[in-house]
């Protein structure tokens, strides 16, 4: 175990147990975090379909690899899984216990792409409230939005911060998102809305016309920006916080034709 990559492995079974039930097997399932291979070897008992587990640490790697190698549907890499081309082609689901520091650009990878049908990941639990949170309440982000836009997200458990060895400083949550295209498919330009997500939280505690206006994601006159707003029935002094995921699509799709 290798302090620098921030790994906190699992010892509780009956957690292990839990998050085991929780995944669905009936697809090829993508595994992020080897380790020791307690729930890589759990979810091969428990289908024939294949996995595929990735393992950045080669010691990890080299000494899980041996042990499980009389599971013919076990497939493992020892790659950085953010620089891998994953070799799968076909559905998939995607389980993974990581290191809270790559949490968002690991979910941000998945949701990208278009093969997952599930992920299923333990997180930090004010990375699990950040992800499940609405419009209103202090802890909805543009990663709230980011998630919410492209799957049904919800937090299934959580786990006390002693089920893992090392003992991290905080309790964690297993997540469930399962991507759809219910607001992707209403999106006229992507990027462009990406880009006013972005920029509406940028700016902390400033309104959603500052925001857009000064972001350094966005180039837009202000009178553009205000016009758009006043369209979707925005107040120019409204807070990114308070403002829906249907309501930005209106304002990005506005936006997209100027």
């Amino acid at each position: 175990m290798r302090k620098s990559l921030g790994q906190n492995f699992l010892n509780d079974n009956n957690i292990l147990q839990k998050i085991i039930k929780s995944v669905p097997t009936h697809l090829p399932i993508l595994e992020i975090g080897t380790g020791g291979g307690a729930l890589t070897q759990g979810l091969a008992k428990c289908t024939s379909q294949p996995i595929y587990s990735y393992e950045i640490d080669f010691e990890w790697y080299t000494k899980t690899k041996k042990n499980l190698e009389n599971y013919p549907n076990l497939n493992f890499f020892n790659e950085d899984f953010l620089k891998a081309t994953i070799p799968l082609d076909t559905p998939f689901m995607v389980i993974a216990n990581i290191p809270y520091y790559i949490t968002s650009p690991i979910i941000d990878k998945c949701l990208s792409n278009p093969l997952v049908s599930g992920i299923y990941v333990m997180v930090q639990k004010e990375i699990a409230t950040r992800i499940t949170a609405s419009p209103g309440s202090k802890d909805y982000s543009s990663f709230s939005i980011f998630c919410q836009t492209r799957a049904k997200v919800k937090t299934l458990f959580t786990v006390a911060k002693t089920c893992f060895s090392p003992v991290p400083k905080v309790d964690s949550a297993f997540v469930e998102l399962v991507p759809h295209d219910n607001f992707l498919k209403d999106i006229k330009n992507l990027d462009l809305y990406n880009s006013i997500i972005r920029s509406s939280f940028w700016g902390k505690r400033k309104t959603i016309t500052n925001c857009l206006t000064k972001s350094p994601y966005l180039s837009l006159e202000k009178t553009t920006i205000e016009n758009a707003l006043n369209q979707v029935g925005i107040s120019l002094q409204q807070r990114g916080e308070k403002i829906k995921i249907e309501d930005y699509i209106t304002l990005s799709n506005i936006l997209s034709l100027k």
